[in-house]
């Protein structure tokens, strides 16, 4: 997938699901079909990536089951690597941005992004990272591309267990090697608004509230 059909995927989405965004606006990672879907135990999952040229990050997403559509309100963190070497193995890590993503955040692709105040990734290396919660997660898919923007190198996973619930910066790769990653989080790139859609029982109390105070308002006229 190039990044021109990855940017009319996402347009289609951002029709139906609110989600406001520009023409070159896009992803750091996508794929048309998931390769594969595991749920084992809870893990911090990490992707290192290099920045050829200056672009803006603009939300951090983590990969939606592909039966459900759903996520675990998985923490995301995106960090800047210092040091070390190629994949930020032995490196250092400046955290830039965190979020939460959570099922509220419209799905776009395989993933759900949350809108972070905007970053500007100068080239060098960073990583980005989630937990999983259990949640399914992805690794060799056909089709896996990257923005222009940036590279990602075969086998710069990053993986270990988690028993806190906290994206850690991990500076050294999995004992187990995939093609593209375990997917996990990510990064949308360029200008872009992610707008959370209330929870159908927030829709219902809404609701209610309002047929409540139809009530109320009609009484009154008829007193």
């Amino acid at each position: 997938m190039n990044r021109g059909s990855t940017w009319v995927a996402i347009a289609a989405a951002a029709t139906t699901l609110g989600l406001a965004l520009t023409a070159n606006a896009g992803p750091a990672w996508e794929f048309p079909t998931a390769g594969n879907s595991f749920t084992g135990g809870s893990w911090d999952l990490g992707a290192a990536f290099y920045v050829n040229t200056t672009v803006t990050a603009a939300g951090l997403g983590y990969y939606a089951d592909p039966t459900t559509g759903l996520v675990a309100s998985n923490p995301v963190a995106l960090y800047a690597c210092s040091g070390g070497g190629a994949n930020c193995v032995g490196s250092t890590g400046t955290l830039l941005a965190s979020a939460t993503v959570t099922n509220l955040y419209p799905e776009s692709g395989h993933f759900r992004y949350v809108t972070i105040t905007p970053v500007t990734l100068t080239p060098g290396w960073y990583e980005v990272d989630g937990v999983s919660n259990v949640q399914n997660f992805t690794w060799d898919d056909q089709g896996f591309a990257t923005d222009p923007a940036i590279t990602y190198n075969a086998n710069s996973d990053l993986a270990e267990t988690d028993s806190t619930n906290t994206p850690y910066f991990l500076n050294y790769a999995a004992p187990v090697q995939v093609t593209d990653g375990f997917w996990g989080p990510n990064v949308f790139l360029g200008t872009a608004t992610f707008t959370g859609v209330p929870e159908p029982t927030s829709v219902a109390l809404l609701g209610a509230g309002l047929a409540a105070l139809g009530v109320i308002r009609r009484r009154r006229k008829s007193v």
